[in-house]
């Protein structure tokens, strides 16, 4: 008898328990369900806000590229309508200012980074073991030796003014310059606490002897051919794109990973454009100045005619 009660009490305690839980479930599965609509709504404005992102780079942007990398991006010199392209294929050439590109002759070999001196025929192309030069304008490249430690040459610039003015950084060296348009090789110094791995460089167009180097949050200026170093800040984000639109370096273009930045005066603004990813080549024309290109890590380029205000369509 007593077994029995005591049974009959755990019953009535397990049921009483049990219409507990179900109350407390019912109260609850409204805020639950609330909560769940919630979260679905931010990931779909999330989903849909980068699709935006995404939209509005294309939208802004005059071509995209369908080659398997992007690099390098260079106007040249003496015509603001002609820009090169260069990837691990080779060169690409657009005579319409961005808007259509077609194949050159230097095919088939890495065009990671490019030098277009002006005044004369010599072009540049740097790579993964590789420095090709061409005297003739492009027309026909040739691989050039050199007494470099190491030729897989992520960093490299060349003067605009000077044509056998040249600077890189071999990947896992320091910093080298050359005066005869690399047939030989002198070690200058990288800048204080500086890394022997790629970063942005590029050199002031009417001085051969002042380049910059960008690295995470400022920037490195030297005057005497990468001999001493002047250092300031940058704008926000890691660097990962360069280019001196002046020779007294006044107009700085910069790509990082939180935008485009331009500095003309004391400070740096971010430019009104929404690239796919951070820019991983930025160029300045020589021959119009505020005519700017754009190439992010989508594989789009943008241009611009006024110095990063507004944005060519396509």
């Amino acid at each position: 008898m007593v077994k029995t009660t005591k049974h009959a009490r755990q019953q009535r305690r397990e049921r009483a328990a049990q219409a507990a839980r179900r109350r407390a479930w019912r109260r609850w599965t409204p805020i639950l369900g609330a909560l769940v609509l919630v979260a679905a709504v931010a990931l779909l404005g999330a989903t849909r806000l980068l699709g935006d992102e995404d939209d509005a780079a294309r939208a802004m942007a005059l071509y995209q590229f369908q080659t398997q990398d992007f690099h390098s991006l260079a106007f040249d010199p003496s015509d603001a309508d002609t820009i090169f392209f260069g990837h691990h294929g080779g060169l690409m050439i657009s005579q319409d200012g961005g808007v259509s590109w077609q194949e050159s002759t230097l095919q088939d070999v890495d065009a990671m980074q490019l030098a277009l001196p002006a005044g004369g025929q010599r072009r540049y192309a740097a790579g993964h073991d590789v420095f090709y030069v061409s005297a003739d304008g492009g027309a026909t490249w040739r691989s050039q030796p050199t007494n470099l430690p190491g030729l897989d040459l992520h960093v490299f610039a060349g003067s605009q003014s000077d044509p056998d003015r040249l600077y890189t950084i071999p990947l896992g060296f320091g910093l080298y310059t050359s005066a005869d348009g690399g047939a030989s090789w002198q070690e200058a110094t990288l800048p204080p606490l500086s890394e022997t791995q790629p970063m942005p460089i590029a050199v002031a167009p009417d001085e051969p002897e002042t380049i910059l180097l960008a690295r995470s949050g400022e920037i490195a200026t030297s005057r005497d051919a990468g001999m001493t170093w002047e250092r300031e800040p940058g704008p926000s984000g890691i660097i990962t794109a360069l280019s001196v639109a002046t020779g007294d370096l006044k107009t700085l273009y910069a790509g990082t990973t939180e935008g485009v930045f331009r500095r003309t005066g004391d400070g740096w603004e971010a430019l009104p454009i929404e690239t796919d990813g951070a820019a991983v080549a930025i160029a300045a024309s020589l021959s119009e100045p505020g005519r700017i290109a754009i190439l992010d890590q989508q594989g789009n380029v943008y241009r611009s005619d006024d110095g990063g205000a507004s944005w060519a369509g396509r």
